[in-house]
């Protein structure tokens, strides 16, 4: 009895498995897939990985970019965090891609389940989700913990649902989980973004709880969700606590500098020019959908794809590159995408049967749940157009809180990608199982149907001469690709992913019109129908951006962090520490230097505000005074055609000195704009805000400081001076109090900021040995209460399943049928005696 329930759940694990095993069969190969942004982070981490290697420390600083950083934003903080422990059970232990996968495919299931979904149509839906196109995109290009926090989106919805639905105790464990594990993943953004649409699944529940008159119901299910949310919360404070103390030190907290600089052309754009807290607006906005990319969601190449997207010999483009005398490959990259992003790997595609079962459900579906899905979809995907709806989009970016410290809004559409199948199978599985009247349900298949059918059908014919198929960046395509074939080939993929659309529509609308009208009478040949399209519809689509060709060996893959001669040359530096600056490569972004080196530039969404200053007015422009004081001993310069070649700085400052004189400023803009024509060496630019510190500082240049031992996370100095000195260290200023604690002779010691981006302290005379230690209180303290926390779900978590458990097999084994009792065998009854006239015995 107990095999026989649990046995569709063991069914749908095993068709996740060997679906994901199929698509990502490289993997079992020992194969993986070249991520940019995975290569990237591997230059970010390489400094505090080897350390960690050599030593068992985690270091949360490293010197390796921007002259120094915490790590915070590199390597996922989890101390004391148990739930990672929870993550690796979810996947058995197996690594992404097909862990990953497998973990949101179960996870959309068992929501899908709860929502009373039969078995089969959740499986359906689960395959839906777990391979839309922008999972795909995501893990093609990285983005791991993005991924990650989306494939817990269907845990954190369930314990919601539990919760409103009375089942209080496993709703806040289940609500607990997955907030925990969402932000364990440590992408906020999504968690945010999926947090800004519950809002309206709380509105709807208040409003329908109000109306039944049932808000102590409500009142209990908001008070078990805002505890799960405090332990959940909890469980994250190693990492939350010292983010949130970083980010208001980075692009993404409080200008400093009051005035813009002067624009100039350089290779990043101005990241903050506002007088409030978070990022500029056009930064932010960079990556906004535009219509067109809308569409794209719905019918996959009618933006063109990608900007990179393979095309055939039948292209165009390939006829005409092989008209030119190129050689080209059967199957090459063309640029094809022309929409409103500055690029993209591939569209963010819904799935042309999920989004006809999307409306179908948001004409059938009744609740808070329907209105939460339908809302929260319009939602996103009117914030995903950004700047191309300004007005909805600057309100909400200059009002709702937080919502201006991220970028790239189209990312928003991640959200809307989980939103869509879930109304689209939710609303089906209630057609299937009779919940809706046959009349209701055939009225909203001929609108849904007619909706999706007539947006496809535009696209198919019309589509081809309606727009221009343009795209801004053509020019630069124009000495290799013809234009003219570039706007044929985006007609082709417009038309025939439109025509493609159009026949999975028709094909799911005349099924389930069948059924509904009794020309198919079994249920199994309507899921068999829709599951086998919406399964080639994503896997066919999918395979465009993510497939065997993605995976390389371990030997090409290592090649990328493979040391050039340049980066050979410039280690056999014996010294302890120097800075490069890689004019070979984009310097401020690419962590590739990183890899090798301790960096001038590198990688990073989340940079501290300083440098990012330093960056815009100085390093930008060539001020080889902050090169200087930066200790930047080595330029790598060349490529573009020419091998790089290492060239020294002989004017390079070492990592610290002593200054003879100290100059006082009264504002941030007098302290950054003093870089300029200053004598690094003989000057110490200081904000008057250090006054008291400096009081009584009389200067007479003389003596020596020297860096004896280096770790990321420790800097050890040695001085001899005749007279007290103010020291200057070519390291980047961060605190105060956050984190970098000082020392003369094993004593605390105060140190204060110079040169904008800088530390300086005093120095007494005589011999002494000065310590740097990162070491954030922060962190500690957060531990703690991570570990806490997270003990506290898991010990819950547990306890209540182990109750649940038992008292399940308890109830089934209450329902086994009892055997029939022995039937008692019986004496037949005398016959009764004749009778004869008056009724008289013979």
């Amino acid at each position: 009895m107990v095999f026989k329930k649990i046995f569709p759940h063991i069914l749908a694990f095993l068709i996740f498995l060997v679906l994901c095993c199929a698509y990502f069969w490289p993997q079992v190969d020992g194969k993986v897939v070249q991520q940019g942004d995975v290569i990237q982070y591997m230059g970010m981490s390489q400094e505090v990985r080897e350390f960690k290697k050599e030593t068992g420390e985690e270091s949360l600083w490293t010197n390796a970019m921007f002259g120094g950083m915490p790590t915070y934003q590199i390597n996922t903080v989890s101390a004391g965090n148990n739930l990672k422990l929870l993550d690796r059970v979810a996947r058995l232990d197996i690594a992404p891609p097909i862990g990953r996968f497998l973990v949101a495919m179960l996870g959309f299931y068992v929501l899908l389940i709860l929502l009373g979904v039969n078995s089969w149509l959740s499986i359906i839906g689960a395959i839906a989700f777990g391979f839309t196109t922008n999972n795909m995109l995501l893990y093609e290009a990285g983005h791991e913990t993005k991924l990650k926090a989306i494939s817990y989106f269907p845990l954190l919805v369930s314990g919601l649902v539990l919760a409103f639905r009375k089942q209080y105790i496993w709703g806040g464990i289940l609500f607990a989980l997955g907030l925990g594990l969402n932000l364990w993943a440590n992408h906020i953004q999504m968690t945010y973004y999926l947090a800004l649409t519950l809002v309206f699944f709380g509105i709807a529940q208040l409003v329908e709880d109000l109306r039944k008159g049932e808000m102590l119901s409500f009142a209990k299910a908001a008070g078990v969700l805002l505890i799960g949310a405090v332990l959940a919360l909890g469980s994250a404070a190693s990492n939350l606590w010292i983010t949130y103390e970083y980010s208001k030190d980075t692009m993404r907290g409080e200008p400093i500098l009051k005035s813009a600089p002067a624009q100039e052309k350089t290779d990043q754009p101005a990241q903050k020019a506002k007088s409030g807290s978070g990022l500029d607006w056009d930064y932010a906005m960079q990556w906004s959908n535009g219509s067109i990319d809308m569409f794209a969601s719905f019918i996959p190449g009618v933006a063109g794809g990608g900007s990179s997207q393979m095309v055939g010999k039948e292209s165009e483009v390939y006829k005409v590159l092989r008209s030119k005398g190129y050689n080209v490959p059967a199957n090459f990259a063309a640029p094809l995408y022309w929409g409103d992003l500055p690029f993209t790997s591939g569209p963010i595609y819904f799935g042309a049967v999920v989004v006809f079962l999307f409306l179908l459900g948001a004409l059938v579906v009744k609740g808070p749940i329907k209105w939460w899905l339908v809302l929260g979809s319009v939602l996103t995907m009117m914030l995903s157009m950004g700047k191309n709806m300004e007005g909805f989009n600057h309100f909400i970016y200059d009002y709702v809180p937080l919502y201006n410290k991220f970028r790239t809004p189209n990312s928003i559409l991640s959200v809307t990608a989980f939103l869509m199948p879930l109304l689209g199978f939710l609303g089906l599985g209630q057609i299937i199982s009779g919940k809706v009247d046959k009349t209701q349900a055939l009225r909203a298949l001929y609108i849904a149907g007619g909706i999706a059918g007539a947006v496809a059908l535009f696209f198919w014919f019309m589509g081809p001469s309606f727009f221009e198929f343009t795209g801004e960046k053509d020019a630069n395509y124009a000495e290799t690709f013809s234009a003219e074939a570039l706007i044929v080939d985006r007609q082709s993929l417009m038309s025939s992913d439109a025509m493609k659309a159009f026949f999975y529509i028709a094909i799911s609308v005349a099924c389930l019109w069948a059924y509904l009208t009794e020309r198919i009478k079994q249920q199994v040949v309507v899921v068999a129908v829709i599951g086998l399209l919406t399964l080639v519809d994503m896997w066919s689509v999918g395979r465009r951006y993510l497939n065997d060709d993605s995976f390389v060996g371990k030997n090409n893959y290592e090649a990328n962090f493979k040391a050039r001669p340049v980066d050979e040359q410039i280690q056999q530096d014996p010294d302890l520490s120097f800075r490069v600056m890689d004019l070979s490569e984009s310097t401020f972004q690419s962590s590739k230097t990183s890899y090798f080196h301790q960096s001038l530039g590198g990688y990073h969404a989340a940079k501290l505000q300083r440098y990012q200053d330093i960056i815009e007015r100085h390093l930008s422009k060539g001020n080889q005074k902050v090169v200087d004081m930066l200790n930047t001993r080595y330029f790598i310069v060349g490529g573009d055609g020419s091998d790089p070649a290492v060239q020294r700085n002989p004017k390079a400052l070492g990592n610290a000195w002593f200054v003879s004189q100290v100059s006082m400023v009264d504002s941030p803009e007098a302290e950054i704009d003093s870089l300029n024509g200053f004598t690094p060496e003989e000057t110490a630019i200081v904000h008057k805000e250090y006054d008291n510190y400096l009081q009584g500082l009389k200067l007479a240049k003389g003596g020596t400081i020297q860096l004896t031992e280096y770790a990321p996370n420790k800097l050890v100095y040695k001085t001899d001076a005749p007279a007290e000195q103010l020291a200057v260290f070519s390291e980047v200023w961060y605190g105060p109090n956050k984190g970098w604690q000082a020392f003369i002779d094993g004593q605390p010691a105060e140190h204060i900021r110079a040169n904008y981006i800088l530390r300086a302290m005093r120095v007494p005379a005589g011999a002494h040995t000065i310590e740097f230690k990162f070491d954030p209180a922060s962190f500690k303290t957060g531990k703690t209460v991570s570990m806490a926390a997270s003990l506290m779900i898991l010990l819950i978590f547990l306890g209540w399943a182990g109750v649940q458990g038992r008292q399940y097999l308890q109830r089934i084994k209450d329902e086994k049928p009892q055997a029939a009792p022995a039937q008692k065998a019986t004496t037949a009854a005398p016959a009764a005696p004749a009778k004869g006239k008056g009724g008289k015995r013979k």
